[in-house]
């Protein structure tokens, strides 16, 4: 007898393969867009912009508060109502029941990811000394290439091994979209295994797949860290 069923692990294997796009595509497009919020809401609370600043910081405030599977839970249930909300106030009817469950669990992760890097930028870019810019604009530096050739090169070494940690929680946190019915790798074992409910097999593929993935990654992103590190050899242009 064998404890563990290799034929059924090399079967799962397969079976799933497919779904490593869904997986890798929901992560890309929400560590995408949750940079574009936490850039907005890092730069409007350093800035201090009236009205924009106090709610960046209720919702960084809020999103790193509230548990993803929750978050993704008052997203899936909660577009639906704003939609009827809309249709109510306006008569323009919007066709809720034709989102995809995808894109609902991209809005879900979009919103914690955006949260936890709005944070990170925010820290990265105070930890260069102020100093730093007054300094190069005062040999003649227009603000933009202080910032892009002083400041912002700093702030990337600083902030890049934080923006690589979210990124794999992100790709982690795919596995729970599966309770909104979107079908990723976590999901499609998991529908694999309804026949005969061999879970730890399909689950030892599940977990590889994902520990292959974040070993991929985090050579990339050292890779880039090491690029990113130039100026402190004297390369920065």
């Amino acid at each position: 007898m064998h404890i563990i069923d290799s034929t059924y692990i090399y079967g799962t294997f397969f079976a799933i393969l497919p779904y490593v796009k869904v997986t890798l595509g929901i992560t890309f497009l929400s560590v995408g867009l949750g940079t574009l919020f936490g850039l907005f809401s890092c730069v409007m609370q350093l800035n201090r912009v009236p009205i924009l600043s106090q709610l960046s910081y209720v919702y960084v405030l809020i999103c790193r508060s509230i548990p993803n599977m929750v978050l993704l839970y008052l997203v899936y249930y909660g577009l639906p109502i704003a939609f009827l909300a809309v249709e109510a106030e306006t008569g323009v009817h919007v066709p809720f029941e034709k989102v995809p469950a995808t894109f609902v669990a991209v809005v879900g992760l979009t919103l914690h990811t955006g949260a936890y890097l709005s944070e990170i930028f925010r820290a990265a870019l105070q930890s260069v000394p102020k100093g730093q810019m007054e300094a190069a604009q005062a040999v003649g530096m227009t603000w933009f290439q202080a910032f892009r050739r002083i400041v912002l090169p700093q702030a990337v070494v600083f902030g890049l091994p934080l923006f690589t940690n979210q990124f794999l929680n992100t790709m982690k946190s795919t596995s729970i979209v599966f309770v909104i019915t979107v079908i990723e790798i976590f999901g499609a074992a998991k529908l694999y295994t309804e026949e005969n409910s061999q879970y730890f097999e399909a689950y030892i593929v599940v977990a590889c797949m994902f520990w292959a993935m974040g070993i991929a990654f985090e050579f990339v992103f050292h890779r880039l860290e090491q690029y990113a590190s130039k100026y402190k050899r004297g390369n920065a242009v």
